[in-house]
């Protein structure tokens, strides 16, 4: 029993079509590949998917193949002057458009306006200020967290300089008793005992004697 005839239309499934479109669209630059090898050809193949993306494959140079295709049909300069113009006109209607809706924004043009496009825009204006608002808050606030920051900073480095001017001064005033001492006592540095104070004996205590008589003068 044969196989029945596939019905060939879109796949409503999505993610089916895009894995269709990835397996047929490398079967068909494999297929293409074979052409060119196979029988020496020029082959060019361009294609776009649903979403807009495009893959191309070509046997040798994609713009060679083009120039090549535009002056066997009589494509030429004509046709891309057409394009030029085309596309011109295109840009040039947008920019109008464009210019349009700015002064529309900017409060212009408002005379041929009616309620439901007064209405539109002062809900829009009311969002860019509801945006602006928020935008200028942040602001202020990093300015405020940043002057918070360096004024911490400038503390930390006052106290730092304050230590050290102190840290100095103590150490001016040590030098000088030190110099003081050398220059009363005859020293620089007193040594300090090589026994500790509560070892060493007491003081020899002293009593007072009476007077001895003087046997000389007493005639002794």
């Amino acid at each position: 029993m044969g196989r029945g005839k596939i019905e060939i239309k879109m796949i409503e499934n999505e993610s089916n079509r895009k894995v269709t479109f990835s397996k047929r669209r490398g079967g068909l630059f494999k297929k293409a590949r074979e052409l060119s090898v196979l029988c020496e050809a020029e082959v060019a193949l361009i294609v776009f998917s649903s979403t807009g993306n495009h893959q191309e494959f070509a046997s040798s140079s994609m713009k060679n193949i083009l120039e090549r295709y535009k002056a066997s049909t009589g494509i030429g300069l004509l046709d891309y002057q057409d394009q030029m113009l085309s596309d011109m006109a295109q840009i040039k209607r947008e920019n109008e458009i464009l210019h349009a809706e700015l002064r529309y924004m900017m409060g212009e043009d408002l005379d041929s306006s009616d309620i439901k496009d007064m209405m539109s825009l002062e809900d829009h204006l009311d969002k860019v200020s509801g945006l602006v608002r928020k935008r200028k808050d942040k602001l202020m606030d990093n300015r405020l967290e940043l002057q918070k920051k360096k004024t911490g900073l400038e503390w930390q480095i006052h106290n730092q300089l304050n230590e050290n001017i102190a840290c100095y001064h103590r150490a001016r005033m040590e030098e000088q008793d030190k110099h003081d001492l050398y220059s009363n006592y005859g020293f620089y540095q007193l040594e300090r005992p090589s026994t500790p104070l509560h070892a060493l004996p007491p003081d020899p205590e002293l009593r007072l004697q009476p007077n001895q008589p003087n046997l000389k003068d007493s005639g002794y």
